[in-house]
C-alpha cells in the first residue's frame, strides 16, 4: 500500500505541480504575443533610437529634430589647414534647453615647417544665421600633424542638418562652405593647387642661387601662421625654397625686391610676404625660405618666377609654374 494519502480539499501532489506548469506555460505564451509594439494590453517597450548612416558625400540626414548621425565624408581648407569632416550627430541637450550637433574631424596642419597658430572662425549656417563652434582648448596641431577635432554647436531649439553647412572664414574672407545635409549653401574646399614645377630646380642670378621646394596656388590665405586672410576672389602663390649666395667679406642683403612673379595675362606681382636676410661666406645658405604673391583673378595657365641678384645687374633666372584646376578650389572673380 503507497504511504501517499489525500485529504479531503487538497489535491495530490502530481496534481498540484500539472497545474503549475500549465499556469507557466500560459503566461509566456501570452507574453510572446504582445511584442514591444503591441497596445492591447501592458506596457510597450519603447524602440531603440537608431542612427541614420549615409555614404560619404552624400546628403541623406535625419528627420528635423531627431537625434541621430549622418556620415559627411567632406574635406575643406583655411589657414594652412585641411579639415576632414567624417560625421555629423545631432541630439538634444541633456537639460531640455535645446540641442547640439557634433561634428566628428581630423585636422591636419599641412604646412611642412610653418606651425599654425590660431583657429579660423568656424560656424554653421543655418538659413542665413551663424552658430558659432565650440573647440574646447584644442590647439592647432603641429607642422605635418594631424589631430582628431570634435566640435560642438548649440542651439536653443531643434537643430536639423538639412539646410545646415560648415564655414570656415570670417564674413568678408575667404570662406570654405561644407554642406552638412540636403540644401544649404554650394560647397566650396579652398584646396590649394600645386604648381608643376621642377622640384630642386636652382635658379642663378648673380650671385644669388634659388633651390626650389614646392609651389602652390592658395584660395584661403595669403601669409605664414595661418595669418593673411584672402577676400572673395584672391589667390596667393606660395614658393618654398632654400637660398643660397656667393659673397664676398661684406656679404649680401636680400628681401623681395629680387623676387616677382608672372601672371598667366602677362601682369606682374612682387611678393607680398618675403624673406628678409643676410648672407656672408661663412652662412652662405638659408633654408625653407617662404614667399607669398597676392593677386585677383586666378586662371589656369603659366606662372613665371623670376628672381634677380639683389643689385640688379645680373640677368633675371626664371622658371615657369603651370597650374590646373584652378576655378574648383573657389570663386576666382
Amino acid at each position: 500500500m503507497s504511504s501517499s494519502t489525500t485529504t479531503r480539499g487538497s489535491r495530490p501532489r502530481s496534481a498540484t505541480t500539472a497545474l503549475a506548469l500549465a499556469t507557466a506555460l500560459l503566461t509566456a505564451g501570452l507574453a510572446t504575443a504582445c511584442g514591444p509594439d503591441d497596445t492591447s494590453g501592458g506596457t510597450a517597450k519603447p524602440l531603440p533610437a537608431r542612427t541614420t548612416t549615409a555614404a560619404a558625400g552624400s546628403t541623406a540626414t535625419t528627420p528635423a529634430g531627431k537625434p541621430g548621425t549622418t556620415t559627411v565624408g567632406r574635406t575643406a581648407y583655411w589657414g594652412g589647414l585641411r579639415f576632414d569632416i567624417k560625421t555629423a550627430a545631432t541630439a538634444a541637450n541633456p537639460d531640455g534647453t535645446g540641442s547640439t550637433i557634433t561634428l566628428a574631424t581630423t585636422v591636419t596642419n599641412t604646412f611642412r615647417t610653418t606651425p599654425v597658430t590660431g583657429w579660423p572662425d568656424i560656424a554653421i549656417d543655418i538659413a542665413g544665421t551663424p552658430l558659432t563652434g565650440n573647440l574646447g582648448t584644442a590647439a592647432p596641431p603641429t607642422p605635418g600633424a594631424s589631430n582628431p577635432l570634435p566640435i560642438t554647436f548649440t542651439g536653443t531649439g531643434p537643430l536639423t542638418l538639412d539646410g545646415a553647412s560648415l564655414v570656415l572664414g570670417a564674413p568678408g574672407q575667404a570662406q570654405a562652405v561644407v554642406p552638412l545635409g540636403s540644401g544649404g549653401r554650394a560647397p566650396v574646399t579652398l584646396a590649394p593647387v600645386d604648381l608643376h614645377a621642377t622640384a630642386g630646380a636652382t635658379l642663378t642670378s648673380g650671385r644669388l642661387g634659388l633651390t626650389l621646394k614646392s609651389a602652390q596656388l592658395r584660395a584661403d590665405v595669403g601669409g605664414g601662421n595661418g595669418s593673411g586672410a584672402l577676400t572673395l576672389g584672391q589667390r596667393a602663390v606660395l614658393v618654398l625654397f632654400d637660398m643660397t649666395g656667393k659673397v664676398g667679406p661684406a656679404g649680401m642683403a636680400v628681401d623681395g625686391t629680387s623676387l616677382r612673379l608672372k601672371l598667366p595675362d602677362g601682369q606682374e606681382v612682387g611678393p607680398s610676404v618675403a624673406p628678409i636676410e643676410a648672407i656672408y661666406p661663412d652662412r652662405p645658405t638659408r633654408q625653407d625660405q617662404a614667399a607669398w604673391f597676392v593677386f585677383q583673378g586666378a586662371t589656369d595657365g603659366d606662372y613665371t618666377l623670376s628672381v634677380t641678384d639683389p643689385d640688379h645687374t645680373a640677368p633675371a633666372a626664371t622658371t615657369v609654374l603651370h597650374a590646373t584646376g584652378v576655378a574648383a578650389s573657389g570663386p576666382v572673380n
